[in-house]
């Protein structure tokens, strides 16, 4: 709630779409935040943003998790693609507008961009038991690794695909609609992205699609979210691992990535 209207005037103003863009935002909450939702409401009422783009605010009642919001945006959806970005994420200018071109050239069902920390700034010292120097160029690092070689070398040597990572990614709204997101996997994402690639679905990384989220402030908060990553990828993995040598739907190679992928790793 604290950075959410940064978030809307960013992407509402920053980010270049290749036709009009409509801006869905969906969140739960146990309790009113009648501050916050006013203001939402009164941004989603406003006529004068660029591009004739439109806001819309959705409250996910009952709900206790983003896959439940995911799921619930995606009846409300009616155009034929759908890109969805974390709460935190800054995309760059360019950044949507490199996902369409490489979805249409390459007819893909799904392009997956980058990310990179945009707060580098932020969380470089402290005195805390759990603060760490240059916490988030570190996370910054590992991240650039991770998108610029480590994903490559698994999609052209292994996968031969690559795999849809929760934020920054662009879908056929379709086929993401086809599915539904697993609301008690501790990743959704990494849910979804299996069941995609097991309906032989065609998903494209595209690095140089590059956005900013926040980096975690401090040890502790790191070791909370690495965790549940950790955690999230081998419920997935296992819950999964029976298809991966399904020979009724992949070819060999297919099967072979999800296992390196998802098991040897």
């Amino acid at each position: 709630q604290d950075i959410i209207e940064e978030t809307i005037d960013w992407i509402m103003h920053e980010v270049v779409s290749p036709g009009r863009l409509d801006f869905l935002v969906v969140y739960n909450t146990p309790r009113d935040l009648p501050v916050i939702e006013a203001r939402l409401q009164a941004l989603a009422a406003r006529t004068d943003w660029p591009g004739q783009r439109r806001l819309r605010v959705l409250r996910v009642l009952g709900s206790s998790s983003k896959a439940a919001n995911l799921n619930a945006a995606l009846k409300c959806i009616e155009d034929p693609y759908v890109v969805i970005y974390d709460a935190d994420h800054h995309p760059e200018a360019a950044s949507l507008l490199l996902l369409f071109e490489k979805m249409v050239r390459k007819d893909q069902d799904c392009v997956q961009g980058s990310y990179y920390m945009r707060n580098l700034s932020e969380n470089q010292f402290g005195c805390s038991p759990w603060s760490f120097p240059c916490l988030a160029r570190i996370i910054d690092a590992e991240f650039f690794t991770d998108w610029f070689l480590m994903k490559l070398v698994t999609r052209t040597f292994f996968l031969g695909s690559g795999y849809f990572s929760g934020s920054n990614a662009l879908w056929r709204t379709p086929v993401l609609a086809a599915k539904q997101f697993s609301e008690t996997a501790q990743t959704e994402d990494v849910d979804m992205s299996i069941q995609q690639l097991l309906d032989r679905r065609r998903i494209e990384f595209c690095p140089e699609s590059r956005s900013g989220e926040l980096a975690p402030m401090n040890m502790a908060a790191l070791w909370k979210q690495r965790l549940r990553w950790t955690i999230g990828w081998d419920e997935t993995s296992l819950k999964h691992s029976g298809a991966f040598t399904d020979s009724g739907r992949l070819s060999l190679r297919a099967r072979f990535g999800l296992v390196w992928t998802f098991l040897v790793r």
